[in-house]
């Protein structure tokens, strides 16, 4: 596969892959590692309830701009996650003509190019591994607190800084604005493979009981690709079936 197609590719999954497992791996209960401290408790608690990934949702209009690709450009999207963490996403083009649609059902994951009539597939555990990624994406890509064992945390001004490390070694740290109530950034940090990306949130909002940031911006610094994902409109709670349906095209391994 060209570099500049599989570094779309893998933009694209990050995004789609991330909502495949958050669901399924929710805890109840208070945020582990922060139990000594009442006060910091309260607050994680009160950032969690705001998650957006346990009941599933929709994104009825938003897009989606690359920089640093073959593909560079901004595009229309549209997204369901349902309740079980299974995704879909479909990116657009010009007059609303489909150019690529994302596929993530079970340990499934497929990118459907339309336009090249191929269909790139592969397992989505041994993606994300071989990628220098955690399993669990969903909270990074949409400013979800992620519930993890973390080791530290500090306080600086109205901000809330936690670390955590993965059990693959991936660093994490999380940055919640407590004026927002909502993680505001989050790096990811595998020295190993030299892997870091950091996310920034922003322009948030709110849906029902959910509060979800519209604007999120995504700098894979290793591999020098910038993703900006916008949301016009996200409504919470989803729970149809997505099928795993794909098309006669060339098959390629991802």
């Amino acid at each position: 596969m060209h570099y500049g197609v599989k570094t779309t590719v893998i933009a694209l999954l990050i995004i789609a892959l991330a909502g495949c497992s958050a669901s399924r791996k929710r805890k109840s209960g208070g945020m582990p590692g922060v139990t000594g401290d009442a006060s910091m408790t309260a607050v994680i608690g009160s950032v969690g309830s705001y998650n957006i990934t346990e009941k599933g949702f929709v994104i009825k209009r938003g897009r989606i701009e690359f920089e640093g690709t073959d593909t560079d450009g901004s595009f229309s999207l549209n997204a369901r996650l349902n309740s079980k963490g299974d995704f879909f996403v479909s990116v657009r083009g010009p007059l609303g003509i489909e150019l690529v649609r994302l596929l993530s059902v079970g340990n499934d994951i497929a990118m459907i190019d339309r336009f090249n009539r191929t269909v790139y597939v592969g397992k989505k555990d041994a993606v994300m591994a071989k990628n220098g990624l955690p399993a669990d994406l969903m909270q990074t890509v949409l400013g979800d607190l992620p519930q993890v064992e973390y080791r530290n945390f500090e306080k600086s001004g109205n901000n809330l800084t936690m670390y955590a490390t993965e059990a693959g070694g991936i660093e994490r740290e999380i940055t919640v604005c407590m004026d927002e109530q909502k993680v505001c950034r989050e790096s990811l940090t595998d020295r190993v493979k030299g892997r870091e990306i950091i996310l920034d949130f922003s322009s948030f909002m709110n849906s029902g009981e959910i509060r979800y940031p519209s604007a999120i911006t995504m700098n894979d610094i290793s591999r020098k690709v910038k993703v900006y994902l916008s949301i016009d409109e996200l409504v919470s709670g989803y729970d149809t079936d997505i099928m795993f349906n794909l098309p006669d095209y060339k098959r390629v391994g991802l």
